[in-house]
């Protein structure tokens, strides 16, 4: 049995706490052991990080973050702040010399997320970024499918990312509608997600041929204290929402492919769904979190033409990370988003124990990123925007 790895989440809200799942259920893994030990919840709201420690199983809680920096006995620290803080904290935490695992986005823009990857460059700890999605089976199978050439050249693809947590024109106005807090509204929150799962099927963003970015919602009330997550405010007085609601992309890809990406954080009905659709010369896949213990596939060729069409696929054990995070080890049992945490704390605690690099590093972040600066000039300019290197050196 590996030495247990002691970790520390830093951030109780709703991010936070689905890290601090993650961590609780890491040692369900059977392709490889995995050890941790749940130390630290902390958080400036003490209250709330003690009631988080308390469900996942953490011995202890904090509102003293520089003080749990200094412990030497912590080996990894998880990281989910809202967007403006992860400037202010990840250098203090990359700096410690623990292995990082942070929620995304690392940074609001480019340039932040490109210094945050530089200093991760210069540490030898592991360090790693939460993009679940790319955790679940389907979309990993889809992705799979792909780089095995089983559709083929792709020239199409389709993502999309629809939510419905700011439907409610009641809602708080908390820091994800202030774009100098956030970075981007729907575009930046979710799209992030999206934006990646998208080049993690079909390759890299070269260009955003159109953006338009649109606020339905343009103000709401102010949050009452002590308010956290989505809910309703209880507050009468308003303030601007100075971010998109909605945004819908047009883009380019390295291989030549082209595609579209559907962003809305207002998609009445729609709780919380990414999919990815994929178009290429021997067949096409698609994935839809909303289903996501399933995918579809097309190939050519395969049976006679009378027979053949796109088949619906159950996530088994064949299927990436499903051993390792359902709750049964047979097809058809389903994962959801909730394994999809476990998963990708998995892979980080795997990485620790192996001293290997995650392939959600820095540099991946910082290509999402590229996406979304690029995105936002083009909606202001009207013009399209090429993308740098994705992957190019950061600077400090």
């Amino acid at each position: 049995m590996n030495t247990p790895i002691r970790v520390a989440v830093i951030g109780a809200g709703m991010a936070g706490q689905a890290h601090a799942f993650g961590f609780r259920n890491a040692m369900m893994a059977v392709s490889s052991k995995l050890s941790v030990e749940l130390d630290t919840i902390a958080d400036p709201n003490l209250p709330l990080a003690e009631s988080v420690a308390a469900r996942y199983g953490f011995k202890q809680a904090t509102g003293d973050i520089d003080a749990l920096l200094e412990r030497d006995d912590i080996d990894a620290i998880s990281v989910a702040l809202p967007n403006f803080l992860h400037a202010e904290v990840l250098p203090k935490v990359l700096a410690s010399g623990k292995h990082v695992f942070a929620e995304k986005p690392i940074g609001r823009t480019v340039e932040e997320s490109s210094s945050l990857q530089a200093l991760a460059e210069k540490t030898d700890a592991v360090t790693g970024v939460g993009f679940s999605f790319r955790r679940l089976p389907g979309l990993a199978a889809l992705a799979q499918a792909i780089a095995d050439g089983r559709l083929g050249d792709v020239h199409t693809v389709r993502g999309w990312y629809y939510a419905d947590y700011a439907a409610d024109p009641a809602g708080a106005l908390s820091w994800r509608y202030s774009q100098e807090q956030s970075g981007g509204g729907a575009l930046l929150d979710i799209g992030s997600h999206a934006i990646d799962a998208v080049q993690f099927v079909a390759g890299q963003i070269t260009g955003v041929a159109n953006a338009t970015l649109k606020t339905v919602i343009s103000e709401r009330p102010k949050p009452a204290a002590g308010a956290i997550g989505h809910g309703a405010s209880t507050s009468t007085e308003t303030g601007p929402v100075t971010n998109d609601d909605i945004a819908l992309l047009s883009v380019e890809f390295a291989s030549g492919a082209v595609g579209q990406i559907e962003l809305s954080r207002i998609a009445q009905g729609v709780p919380n769904a990414l999919g990815v659709e994929v178009f290429g010369t021997e067949g096409h896949a698609a994935f839809d979190s909303i289903a996501a213990g399933e995918f579809s596939i097309f190939e050519t060729g395969l049976t006679d033409s009378a027979y053949n069409g796109p088949r619906r696929v159950f996530t088994g054990p064949e299927h990436p990370y499903f051993k390792d995070v359902a709750a049964m080890p047979g097809g058809g049992v389903g994962t959801g988003y909730a394994e999809a945490f476990t998963a990708e704390i998995q892979e980080f605690v795997r990485c620790i124990q192996e001293g290997a690099e995650m392939d959600t590093d820095f540099a991946e972040a910082t290509a999402m990123m590229r996406v979304v600066g690029a995105a936002l000039e083009s909606s202001k300019t009207g013009q399209a925007v090429a993308i740098e290197h994705a992957r190019e050196a950061a600077t400090v």
